[in-house]
């Protein structure tokens, strides 16, 4: 199932890379916005992973609500980083998680635009086109690469949390802001970050993420040290590759 899985989710991820589709642009509230791409892609996986997987069902950041995590269920977000999407970035992807009864079974993160694969399946490690990866070795925030998503609607005060970040970036080897949770979560799971603060999330932006990561050696947590819920809207979450964990749980008390 997971080959099959990561194939619909390489072939529907090509219609990001259609103009006709990408640069048709909607907006949905403020900095929120959703391209025909969007669309176009979660309607092909609710098809193509209903025939996969019979009986289950598709909760999709561009589709109807679904009520519980119960049975069989796909988390997608047709393109995370849509905003990337539009300004032709190259740094965006089709996230997609499975479940059985709330529990991740597997999760597939794919950027079209660097024909990169991030995939993970429960209790058999995480690979990046094939190749295992594991978080990197950074002992501490001083010797840490960060990286940070916050949008236009936070609902902290903004001077609170950009002071939270500048005493960070005192502290740290850099900020990063690629404007792309799932991405995130897929670079510290590669080494390529040592962690990232989420302002806040939906379930669609890190359920693939959160199974890649664990397999991958790293941890995602509320700001309280609590996993977290997949259901709705969360607060703050802290990823990491676990040796800075604590940490960075500190840094946002």
């Amino acid at each position: 199932m997971k080959e099959a899985f990561e194939k619909i989710i390489r072939e529907a991820s090509k219609l990001a890379l259609e103009s006709s589709l990408k640069d048709k642009v909607h907006s949905k509230g403020k900095a929120d916005f959703v391209t025909d791409a969007d669309l176009a892609i979660s309607e092909e996986l609710g098809v193509k992973l209903a025939q996969l997987v019979p009986g289950s069902r598709m909760l999709s950041e561009e589709g109807e609500d679904v009520a519980g995590l119960q049975g069989k269920l796909f988390i997608v977000d047709p393109v995370d980083g849509t905003t990337n999407l539009m300004y032709n970035m190259g740094m965006s992807a089709v996230s997609a998680a499975y479940l059985e009864d709330g529990q991740l079974l597997l999760g597939a993160i794919y950027n079209p635009f660097t024909d990169e694969m991030f995939a993970a399946q429960q209790g058999k490690g995480a690979y990046l086109n094939g190749a295992p990866i594991r978080v990197n070795d950074d002992p501490d925030i001083s010797q840490a690469l960060l990286g940070v998503e916050a949008n236009a609607d936070m609902d902290d005060p903004q001077q609170k949390f950009f002071k939270q970040l500048n005493n960070l970036l005192l502290r740290c080897r850099g900020l990063r802001w690629t404007g792309s949770a799932a991405l995130d979560l897929a670079y510290i799971a590669c080494g390529r970050l040592s962690g990232c603060v989420f302002q806040y999330l939906h379930p669609w932006d890190y359920a693939a993420g959160w199974l890649i990561l664990n397999e991958a050696g790293g941890r995602l947590t509320t700001a309280q040290g609590q996993s977290p819920d997949l259901k709705g809207r969360s607060g703050k979450l802290l990823a990491s590759n676990g040796h800075i964990h604590s940490e960075w749980l500190e840094a946002f008390e």
